[in-house]
């Protein structure tokens, strides 16, 4: 029996979430609200350069939003995304596990 290739996107978005540091950083936005990146650095005790290459990573996997409004980034979940991966996973799981 062959193992059933994993989506390529399931699979960086599972990627990127496979850090405490950024799930700490998905947990911020249960309250709905968008954050910048210096919000994001302080609330998770760490840096701003360490921040921003979570942020980036999480922002190519589909996980995040980024808009800028003058000097700032501001970051929201992309909820649409995330929970398309969801339902990916989800299927995929139920197909194996059952």
């Amino acid at each position: 029996m062959t193992t059933p290739a994993i989506p390529t996107d399931l699979l960086g978005f599972l990627k990127s979430l496979a850090s405490e540091s950024r799930l700490n950083i998905i947990l911020l936005f249960l309250d709905g609200e968008e954050r910048t990146v210096n919000q994001i650095a302080e609330s998770i005790g760490l840096g701003q350069p360490a921040t921003s290459e979570h942020l980036a990573v999480l922002k190519q996997a589909g996980v995040l939003l980024a808009h800028k409004e003058g000097k700032e980034m501001y970051y929201s979940p992309d909820r649409a995304k995330v929970l398309s991966m969801m339902k990916m996973l989800d299927s995929l799981l139920r197909s194996c596990c059952n």
